[in-house]
C-alpha cells in the first residue's frame, strides 16, 4: 500500500507538472511552457521536493523486492529498511507539529508560499489568468545528462540502504555470517547505480560547464564520491570476511558507514550549508534540523550495534603478508583515507558552523585534491597490480616474483616514450602512469591466462576499468592546453585574458592553435543563441573546412545567462569551445578553446568500469539465486 501511494504521488506530480498547473509552487518554480518534453522530464526533481520523491519512490520499489527475497531474514531487514523510508517521506509532508515545521510538499499552492495575499494577484478569483507560464528550469540542468543522472544517483543512494539494512539485521538475529552472503550483490548494485550517477554528473559537466573537465572537486560532487569509494572498501572487506574473520569489524564499519555518508551527502547538499561554496547545493529551506536528525539517528544506530556486538563477531587478525587477502585489506584501508582526506577538507563549512571558525576552503581547490589523492592512486593502482598474482591464503614468493616481473618491466618500458615525448613530465605523474601501466598489464595478464584461481572476470574488468580512468585522468589533464590567443585588434584588457581569449568578428578569419576559425553565424532558438564557429586548415592557400562548433548562450529572463559550450571528438583529442562574452553594441564573439587530448581513453575507462561492476552484480546475483533454490 505504501509503495502504490508513492508511486501515485509521483504520477500525479508529473501530470500537475506536464498540464502545467502553475497554480502550485513547485510546478510555477521549476518549469515552463517553452520546455521541450526530455526537459520537462527533469523537472521533477529539479527541486529539493522532487528529488526525496524520486529517492521515496527508488526505495519502495526496491523495499517490495526485499519482502519478496528475505524470506527468514525479513523482520530485521525491513525494520530498518523502513525507518530510513519513514524519514524519507516525512521530507514530503509539509506539516507543522507542535510548532516544528516537518517537510515541505510538492503540491503547496502558490498563493500559500507568501504570509498574506492581501494587495497581490491572488486576491482576484482569477488570478490564474496572470500566470501565463512557470519560472522554468535552471539553464543548465536543460541537458540531456540531467534527465539521466539524479534518478540514476538517488538509485544509488537507495541501494546503499539495503547492505546496511542487513548488517543491522545481523545484529538483532545474532548471525554474523550469513549476511555477507546477502549483502553482496546488493553492494555491487549500489556501487554500480552510485558509480553510473557519478559519471553521468561528470558527462554533464564536461558539456554544460565552462571548466572544460568533468570533475572540478566541487563539495557536492566529493559528497556523493565519498560513499562510493567506502562502499569499494566494504565490498572488499566483505569479501576478504569470507576467506579471513579479522575483517569483519571492517566490513560492518565501512558498510554501516556507507550509507551514513550517503544521509550526509544529502544533509550537505540540501541544509544550505555549501551554499557559498558549490554551484550545486540547494539552499536552505527549513529541513535542517530534520536532515540532522535523520542522519543522527542512523549513525547513533551504527554506532551503538556495532559497539554492542563487537566482541561476538571480533577475531584476532592472522596476518599472511604474501596472500591476496592482505593485499586487499591494505588496498581498502588506502581507499579509506582517500575518502576521508576528501570528506574531512569538504566539510570544512560544516566545521565553521558547528564551532564558529573561520577556516578557508582550499583556494585551488583542484590543485590542492589532485596533490592530495595523487599518492593514495598510486598505491591503489600498485595493490591491484600484486593482488592479480596471488591466491587466497599462503603464497611461493620466488613464483609470484617471477609473475609480477614480466608485467612491471613491461610498464617500465611502454612508459619510456610517454616520458621521451613529454606527455608526461613531472615525476609523480610518471610514477603514476608507470603503476596505472603496471596494474592494467597485471589484470589483462591475469584476465588471459587465469594465473590466479578462483578467476573472478567481473573483479578484472572492472580493476582495468578503473586503472584505464586514473590513466586517461592523469594524460588528458596533465595535457590539456588553452589553444585560444587573441591575434584580433581588439585588446580584452589584461594579458591572461588576451592569452586565454580569441575575439572573432563575423566573417573574419583567424589563426588559432593550427586552425583558422571563423564566426561564421548565429541563429537564436527561443532563450538560446547559437553561433556557428568553422575550425579551417589551409592548403596552398586555399582553405579547408574541418569541422564546426556550436557554442550557445542560454539567457534566461529571470535566472541570467549561461554559457554553453560544444566539443567536438577526435580519437586522440577533444576540442572544447565556449562563448567568453557576446558583444551587443558590435556583431562579435569571445571564445575560449581548450584542447584535451587522450580523453577519450577516460570515457572508455569509466564504460569498462561500470561493465565490471555489471558483470561482477551479475555473476553474485545468479550464484544467490541458485543458494536459494
Amino acid at each position: 500500500v505504501h509503495a502504490l501511494s508513492v508511486v501515485m504521488v509521483a504520477v500525479v506530480l508529473y501530470y500537475l507538472i506536464f498540464k502545467h498547473y502553475f497554480e502550485y509552487s513547485y510546478v510555477w518554480e521549476y518549469s515552463s511552457k517553452e520546455l521541450p518534453i526530455k526537459y520537462i522530464i527533469s523537472c521533477f526533481w529539479a527541486g529539493q521536493e522532487g528529488s526525496f520523491l524520486v529517492w521515496a519512490l527508488w526505495q519502495s520499489l526496491i523495499g517490495l523486492v526485499l519482502l519478496r527475497i528475505a524470506r527468514n531474514w525479513e523482520t530485521p531487514v525491513m525494520i530498518i529498511f523502513s525507518l530510513s523510508q519513514a524519514f524519507v517521506t516525512s521530507m514530503l509532508l509539509g506539516i507543522t507539529l507542535f510548532g516544528i515545521r516537518i517537510g515541505s510538499s510538492p503540491f503547496t499552492l502558490l498563493r500559500n508560499t507568501l504570509e498574506t495575499v492581501q494587495d497581490t494577484i491572488f486576491s482576484m478569483p482569477d488570478y490564474l489568468t496572470m500566470i501565463p507560464d512557470g519560472n522554468g528550469l535552471n539553464p543548465l540542468l536543460e541537458n540531456i545528462w540531467m534527465t539521466i543522472h539524479p534518478p540514476i544517483l538517488f538509485l544509488g543512494y537507495a541501494l546503499a540502504l539495503v547492505p546496511f539494512s542487513y548488517a543491522i539485521a545481523s545484529f538483532l538475529k545474532k548471525d554474523y555470517y550469513t549476511w555477507i552472503g546477502r549483502a553482496l550483490p546488493w553492494t555491487l548494485f549500489s556501487l554500480l547505480m552510485l558509480g553510473a550517477g557519478i559519471l553521468l554528473g561528470g558527462a554533464w559537466a564536461y558539456v554544460s560547464l565552462t571548466f572544460g573537465g568533468f570533475w572540478s572537486w566541487d563539495p557536492v560532487e566529493n559528497s556523493s564520491l565519498v560513499p562510493w569509494m567506502t562502499l569499494v572498501a566494504g565490498l572488499h572487506f566483505l569479501l576478504i570476511a569470507r576467506k579471513q574473520n579479522y575483517a569483519m569489524f571492517a566490513a560492518y564499519l565501512m558498510i554501516t558507514l556507507s550509507y551514513v555518508l550517503v544521509l550526509y551527502a544529502s544533509f550537505l547538499t540540501r541544509s544550505g550549508v555549501l551554499a557559498d561554496t558549490s554551484a550545486h547545493s540547494f539552499g536552505d529551506n527549513g529541513m535542517t534540523l530534520q536532515l540532522l536528525v535523520f542522519l543522527l539517528a542512523f549513525l547513533v544506530i551504527m554506532v551503538v550495534m556495532i559497539a554492542v556486538n563487537f566482541r561476538k563477531f571480533h577475531m584476532p587478525r592472522r596476518d599472511i603478508l604474501l596472500s591476496r587477502e592482505f593485499w586487499m585489506f591494505i588496498g581498502a584501508i588506502i581507499m579509506v583515507l582517500a575518502a576521508f582526506q576528501i570528506i574531512f577538507t569538504t566539510s570544512i563549512p560544516v566545521f565553521n558552523s558547528l564551532f564558529h571558525t573561520d577556516f578557508a576552503p582550499p583556494a585551488d581547490r583542484v590543485g590542492f585534491y589532485n596533490r592530495w589523492q595523487m599518492p593514495y592512486a598510486l598505491l591503489v593502482a600498485g595493490f591491484i597490480a600484486f593482488s592479480q598474482f596471488l591466491n587466497y591464503q599462503e603464497n611461493e614468493p620466488g613464483r609470484f616474483l617471477k609473475k609480477l616481473a614480466i608485467p612491471f618491466l613491461a610498464a617500465m618500458i611502454l612508459c619510456i616514450p610517454i616520458v621521451v615525448l613529454g606527455v608526461v613530465t613531472q615525476l609523480n605523474f610518471i610514477l603514476l602512469v608507470v603503476f596505472t601501466l603496471f596494474a592494467l598489464l597485471s589484470s589483462i595478464s591475469n584476465m588471459i591466462s587465469g594465473t590466479v584461481k578462483p578467476r573472478n572476470i567481473g573483479a578484472i574488468v572492472t580493476h582495468i576499468g578503473f586503472v584505464l580512468f586514473v590513466l586517461g585522468t592523469v594524460l588528458t589533464f596533465s595535457n590539456s592546453q588553452i589553444i585560444s590567443k587573441n591575434t584580433s585588434n581588439f585588446d580584452l584588457g589584461d594579458r591572461r585574458t588576451n592569452d586565454e581569449n580569441l575575439v572573432l568578428t563575423q566573417g573574419d578569419t583567424l589563426y588559432m592553435g593550427g586552425f583558422y576559425v571563423s564566426y561564421v553565424n548565429k541563429k537564436a532558438q527561443g532563450n538560446t543563441t547559437v553561433y556557428r564557429v568553422d575550425y579551417l586548415t589551409r592548403y596552398m592557400g586555399k582553405y579547408k573546412l574541418d569541422f564546426s562548433l556550436y557554442p550557445s548562450v542560454n539567457v534566461h529572463p529571470r535566472m541570467g545567462a549561461v554559457y554553453n559550450p560544444d566539443t567536438r571528438h577526435f580519437i586522440s583529442r577533444d576540442y572544447y569551445t565556449y562563448i567568453a562574452t557576446v558583444s551587443k553594441e558590435q556583431d562579435y564573439i569571445v571564445i575560449k578553446t581548450i584542447m584535451n587530448p587522450y580523453i577519450n581513453l577516460l570515457w572508455l575507462g569509466s564504460v569498462v568500469l561500470i561493465a565490471g561492476l555489471a558483470i561482477a552484480m551479475v555473476k553474485r546475483v545468479r550464484h544467490r539465486w541458485r543458494s536459494n533454490s
